[in-house]
């Protein structure tokens, strides 16, 4: 839990999706705008210097003349009916719950990621381990072998068996140490830091199998409450609307404006100055008759968009579906996988102890032994793996069915106190 708390905090997708959702959450303001009133003021102010020549009306005077005037106008423009505005509020609501939906997938996401990278780096950390372990078991096989090739009771192919073995697993230590060194950058990726240790996940943590114990009704609320299958319903839901915003351009708009004029005059071409208010209301029509094909052409692409959009949802079905049904095999396969594997490993052991001593005994050869040391420390690392894959696909067949949350994270991160 602490390491998700990290990568809540760090995680540089989950914060980009947190940031999309918010800002999606200004574009329903954005869009409502469209349909509430519109308030202006505006202020000018000109200075008019007039020289007039000549003249042969007598109502103006020759010379020159300066003044100002001052203009204020209060403007309100009330859509009445603008169905484009309309449905663009509408669909700008439908991509809020597109967000939104998104936003809960994405965290359900890092829940997964975040263990998913910590698991990796535990089973990274456990090949090490083995790889070592077997490495410090060859070298006492090949101390084992070069103390009876000297005395005379093994051949030197055996010195050569062991000695091929140890360098081989020396080999295997370096890319184990490298792979491990990768798996803590990949959890960094996640976290933004370093962090050097990590607690183990307990050998003796419960096995718990999927209740309902039946793969159709986890795909069945999969279908009903995965939250990618909610965002691209939302998707296919904006993708509507916005053929419905497009086909709106074939009607009219209607709009209400009233204003007030107030003009200032210090001079004027008859000699005086003047102050006059004007109160304009105005009921504007706006009838569309030929754009050029573009509203047509909009309609066209929109409707296209809507149809792809049909596709994405029907695709990622199917898509969550198979990893609904991946995910429960695999945690009840899973289980059934670490009770076999760590019966195995005890088997394994006591077959590996019994060839060495035939081995000390003179009855086998090195190979035998080296050969059940290789498989031993094989099936070690294929138990712990088994561990850490039957908890993930847990995590998985959840994030499927739309029911993952920090709870299930904590019950995992409880078995490590």
């Amino acid at each position: 839990m602490e390491v998700y708390e990290l990568s809540k905090q760090n995680d540089p997708k989950y914060l980009a999706m947190r940031a999309e959702y918010e800002a999606t959450s200004f574009g329903v303001k954005e869009a409502r705008a469209g349909l509430l009133p519109q308030v202006a003021y505006i202020y000018g102010r000109t200075n008019t210097n007039q020289n007039i020549v000549s003249s042969e009306n007598a109502v103006f005077a020759t010379g020159t003349a300066t003044y100002p005037t001052n203009d204020r106008t209060l403007s309100i423009t009330q859509p009445v009916f603008r169905l484009a505005a309309w449905r663009n509020w509408q669909q700008s609501k439908a991509s809020e719950k597109q967000a939104a939906a998104a936003y809960a997938a994405a965290e359900q996401d890092l829940i997964v990621r975040t263990a998913t990278a910590y698991m990796a780096v535990l089973a990274a950390q456990d090949a090490l381990a083995f790889a070592k372990g077997e490495q410090e078991s060859i070298k006492r096989q090949l101390m084992l072998a070069e103390e009876k090739f000297k005395s005379g009771q093994a051949i030197k192919v055996n010195l050569y068996d062991a000695e091929a073995r140890s360098a081989l697993k020396q080999s295997d230590v370096i890319a184990a140490e490298n792979d491990l060194a990768d798996k803590v950058q990949a959890l960094r990726e996640v976290t933004g830091v370093t962090i050097a240790e990590l607690r183990p996940l307990p050998r003796d943590v419960p096995l718990v199998t999927p209740d309902p114990q039946n793969a159709d009704e986890w795909v069945n609320s999969a279908l009903d409450k995965n939250l990618l299958i909610e965002a691209r319903k939302q998707a296919v839901e904006v993708a509507n609307r916005e053929l419905d915003k497009r086909k709106a351009g074939y009607y009219p708009t209607v709009d209400l404006a009233i204003s007030r004029n107030q003009r200032t005059t210090g001079g004027s071409l008859f000699g005086g100055g003047s102050s006059v208010n004007t109160n304009d209301v105005m009921f504007r029509i706006n009838i569309p008759i030929y754009e050029g094909g573009a509203t047509s052409a909009q309609t066209g692409a929109a409707a296209a968009r809507y149809r792809a959009a049909q596709q994405d949802l029907e695709r990622d079905r199917r898509q969550v579906e198979r990893q609904a049904r991946a995910a429960y095999q695999g945690v009840v396969s899973g289980k059934v996988r670490v009770q076999a594997l760590s019966k195995s490993v005890e088997a394994l052991e006591g077959a590996r102890s019994l060839k060495e001593e035939g081995y000390k005994a003179g009855l086998t050869t090195i190979l035998g032994v080296l050969d059940a040391e290789r498989d031993l420390y094989a099936l070690r690392r294929d138990a712990a793996q088994s561990r850490y894959d039957y908890q993930l696909n847990t995590l998985r067949l959840k994030q499927a069915a739309g029911t993952l949350s920090e709870e299930d994270l904590m019950n995992i991160s409880r078995a490590m106190q």
